[in-house]
């Protein structure tokens, strides 16, 4: 009997490192989510201001056309009076 007290003392020592080490092996994955999650929460904002950018340079040059296609005014002509 005294060496049953012993062989269960001994796995349950054996066994509680490897259960610490799997509840943190659990927690992990879950800092590791999180990281993931706030990375592509970054790469998302910076795809939406590149293509604010975009859709501002595309309005420039949108104006720029539209100016360059408007037909200038002739220059005004000055009638002469006679004196």
């Amino acid at each position: 009997m005294k060496y049953r007290n012993g062989l269960t003392l001994a796995l349950l020592l054996a066994a509680a490192p490897s259960a610490a080490a799997a509840s943190k092996d659990q927690e992990l994955p879950d800092r590791e989510m999180l990281r993931m999650i706030e990375f592509l929460k970054e790469m998302e904002m910076i795809k939406q201001i590149e293509l604010m950018q975009d859709l501002h340079h595309v309005d420039a040059v949108g104006d720029q056309v539209k100016n360059a296609r408007q037909p200038k005014p002739a220059p005004a002509q000055k009638k002469e009076t006679l004196k």
